[in-house]
């Protein structure tokens, strides 16, 4: 056999150029010394990927760990000190960290490219003392990547409770200050087809859509509405995401642990117990119908701005299934697989405890 170091250059651009996934990608670039001249940004055609999960801080408070749900383990530990002590969302493969001060940054995580946001205090609903907390900030999604070198915006909920419901705001790339929405009570919030989504309530939900970038950003319109009939043991948070073409209202189902089972001082313990999904139709404004599979699609949801992935394209991955993290204050089952098709419950990841300033969270990676 011939020594794999030694084939040509052109040949080794060739096979890094067909890899898709991320993780795959960096394998190749470990075989040595060659193929690894060869696994640059211009050799690696960017797409959708896997997201990993990005553990909490440990031992090493500069370092975060990467685990990949295919390959079952920590697939990579990099120096990230910008993220200390943060709490940290996540959206379209930047972190957007946050501090005590509620100080505003975008942070890629693999190249550690730092972006400043404007100080949120510049919405009109900032309070100081009130607001002055690292889980200030519930939720944060990006209508594009900034690396693609247009006007971007910086969607966030912010000002909520424990259970993520609060105010809403957006930051322009070509602003210099936050935009407040006159509207409360927001869970979830995506972008899809160039309009911002959002989700209000918890018993009866509204779906509302902005277009950031028209003549009137803060104008919501209603484009639907959830069931309100759906029974729930504890309580009930919405996410909403975009799965083959069509909106998802997914209702995470809490309920109520013992109060033994953590602290006897502390009687609002809940974990996640199962999940309901509804498509709703745009153009109808309609309650939407309940779906009880969802094919060969995954979720990924928590703290990241919520995805779905082909998992025909993606072997490994668990079809009709759904992917979760939560950073519910001192939440029981915090993260793990929920099955569409029998609902049983399975940890995603074993041996890493919950933090409550960052708790582990779905990362989508990327070289850029």
């Amino acid at each position: 056999m011939g020594n794999w170091a030694e084939l040509p250059e052109d040949i080794l651009v060739l096979i890094a150029k067909r890899i898709t996934l991320f993780e795959d990608f960096l394998f190749f670039s470990g075989v040595c010394r060659s193929w690894r001249s060869v696994a640059v940004n211009d050799n690696f055609k960017e797409s959708d990927q896997i997201p990993w999960l990005m553990l909490s801080e440990k031992d090493k408070p500069d370092e975060r760990q990467f685990v990949s749900m295919r390959k079952g383990g920590v697939i990579r530990t990099i120096n990230l000190p910008e993220a200390r002590g943060k709490r940290c969302l996540e959206t379209l493969g930047w972190l957007v960290t946050t501090s005590e001060d509620s100080d505003i940054n975008l942070l890629h995580p693999f190249t550690r490219v730092q972006i400043n946001v404007s100080h949120i205090s510049t919405s009109e609903y900032y309070h100081p003392r009130r607001n002055k907390h690292l889980r200030f900030i519930n939720k944060a999604i990006l209508s594009s990547r900034p690396e693609e070198g247009k006007d971007y915006v910086l969607m966030v909920i912010y000002a909520g409770g424990d259970t993520g419901g609060g105010f809403l705001a957006f930051w322009r790339s070509r602003d210099k200050s936050w935009i407040a929405v006159n509207i409360v009570w927001f869970y979830d919030i995506n972008f899809y087809n160039g309009l911002c989504y959002g989700v209000r309530g918890t018993v009866s939900t509204e779906i509302l859509a902005f277009d950031v970038w028209g003549p009137n950003p803060t104008v919501a319109l209603v484009v639907g509405y959830g069931p309100s009939h759906v029974y729930f043991e504890g309580f009930k948070k919405p996410h909403i995401v975009e799965s083959a073409g069509v909106v998802l209202i997914v209702h995470r189902i809490f309920g109520q642990v013992s109060p033994s089972t953590f602290s006897e001082d502390d009687p609002y313990i809940f974990e996640t117990c199962r999940f309901t999904v509804f498509e709703f139709d745009s153009s109808e404004k309609g309650k939407g119908v309940e779906k009880t599979s969802l094919g060969n699609s995954a979720l990924f949801l928590g703290d990241n701005a919520s995805v779905s992935v082909d998992t025909s394209r993606f072997p490994g991955i668990k079809a009709n299934c759904i992917y979760y993290t939560d950073s519910f204050k001192r939440g029981g089952n915090y993260m793990g697989i929920y099955n569409m098709e029998d609902g049983s419950l399975s940890p995603c990841y074993e041996g890493d405890p919950s933090s409550l300033i960052c708790p582990p969270m779905w990362v989508n990676p990327s070289l850029h």
